[in-house]
């Protein structure tokens, strides 16, 4: 079930649902009902969650765990009254924050049951992030467990529902497109770039000037596993202050072209009135390293890499509005791999209902063994030496003595108008593989004869 942004409560639980799932809840603000300054105030420390998760505990909520993302602050917890959860949630998201807790009415979530469990299952699977199948978020959904773990907020029952999701995600990964097509220009530069060299793992990049786009893919790549960075800038400081940002080399500006033959990517954002890299200098570059591929990446208007280095062996020069279509092209793709990806997590939820269900009955089929069980072993020790045929027959009576009582009693509470549920002669069929008619196609009578 949902609560739509701007409710002030959920609706009641829904009668006969699984313990574990109808207790699980999933309540906060996420980019689509919040903008970034407000899911910036609501956002929790890592310095500060063991005192986030008292609160949480003394609001109300016996478990839970809380995603805390550029995307969203969500906590996923489990508690007997889910409306209680949820608004436990929500004081203590407001309270942490320093808020009037009005402030979140307008654009509060709220998911229960199964509603509850897809959408988590959605979140691992990156559906629910403003960019379609982003890798980080797995990573930051087991982080946010482990900090649960940690402060002693997350029990086994918590716990078996976000290996549940990772699961989900593994599947989404594994069987869809969601995640293998580049859908920003930093991306689709790593990716181009991993295409052009094959790996990161001794490659050396040069970034030239401070422009967005180029620190950005200097970031993206770093984080990919590159490690050998240089950094050249017309401004010292600011070339200094980049650098270490990026744990990066400096480099001056008039050793960019020696530098050149050492660069297996060159990345640059300057925008000068004279190109920083000419055909020559590019050229020679390109001959000292025997025609090793390099990956230019030109981010600046005018541009910083004369366009005829195109024409060189061995140069792969690309600008923005090349890496804008492979992004765009990456975007169409994931997004058609999604509809795959929800099918997938519909399946999911489906299947772990059904086990939830499953799950929430074998109390009452281990009780009923039990009682069967006792049912033979009184009928043996009251009866020492009984044949085989007697001892089934006399089992049979007693076994059905008393549902045959209980479904007269309920027949007659029907009949009579009395309020009692009316005879479900479906069910008891159901129940005991009864073929229509009977066994023998005659009405099947009880012991003392009587239907």
């Amino acid at each position: 079930m949902t609560v739509e942004p701007g409710s002030t409560s959920l609706p009641p639980g829904r009668a006969g649902q699984a313990p574990r799932l109808g207790r699980l809840v999933v309540a906060g603000v996420d980019h689509l009902t919040a903008g970034q300054g407000l899911r910036d105030r609501l956002f929790v420390e890592e310095a500060d969650l063991p005192a986030f998760y008292a609160r949480l505990r003394g609001a109300g909520l016996d478990q839970g765990v809380l995603l805390a993302t550029c995307d969203r602050v969500v906590v996923v917890g489990m508690a007997d009254d889910p409306e209680a959860g949820a608004a436990a949630v929500r004081r203590t998201l407001a309270g942490t924050a320093g808020i009037p807790e009005g402030d979140l009415e307008s654009c509060f979530l709220a998911r229960t049951g199964a509603e509850a469990l897809a959408h988590l299952f959605s979140i691992a699977a990156s559906l629910e992030s403003q960019v379609l199948g982003e890798p980080e978020v797995l990573g930051q959904v087991k982080a946010a467990q482990r900090s649960a773990e940690a402060a002693a907020a997350l029990g086994p029952e918590l716990a078996s529902v976000f290996d549940a999701a990772y699961s989900v995600a593994k599947r989404v990964r594994s069987e869809t497109a969601i995640g293998e097509n580049a859908v920003s220009i930093a991306a689709a530069a790593c990716q181009v770039a991993r295409e052009i060299l094959g790996s990161f793992d001794d490659a050396r990049a040069l970034l030239v000037g401070a422009g967005e786009a180029g620190v950005l893919v200097a970031e993206k790549l770093k984080h990919q596993g590159l490690a050998n960075i240089w950094v050249a800038d017309p401004l010292a400081p600011r070339g200094d202050a980049l650098a270490a940002r990026l744990g990066a080399h400096r480099l001056a500006m008039d050793e960019i072209a020696t530098a050149l033959a050492r660069m297996d990517l060159v990345l640059t954002g300057l925008g000068g009135a004279v190109p920083v890299i000419t055909t020559e200098a590019a050229a020679a570059a390109l001959k000292r390293r025997r025609f090793k591929p390099t990956f230019f990446l030109d981010g600046a208007v005018p541009a910083d890499v004369d366009p005829e280095v195109a024409s060189l062996d061995g140069a792969y020069l690309f600008n923005l509005q090349d890496l804008e279509r492979i992004a765009l092209a990456g975007r169409e793709k994931r997004s058609f791999a999604a509809l795959d990806a929800r099918l997938i997590v519909e399946d999911e939820v489906q299947a772990f209902t059904l086990a939830e269900g499953y799950r929430a009955q074998a109390p009452a089929v281990r009780a009923l063994r039990r009682h069967f069980e006792a049912q033979r072993r009184a009928v043996l020790d009251a009866n020492p030496g009984i044949s085989a045929e007697e001892a089934t027959r006399l089992l049979v009576s007693r076994l059905l003595h008393g549902p045959f009582r209980a479904l007269r009693e309920l027949a007659g509470g029907a009949d009579s108008g009395g309020g009692a549920p009316a005879l479900d002669a479906d069910l008891v069929a159901r129940l005991f593989g009864v073929p229509p008619g009977g066994a023998d196609g005659a009405p099947a009578e009880d012991d003392e004869g009587t239907p």
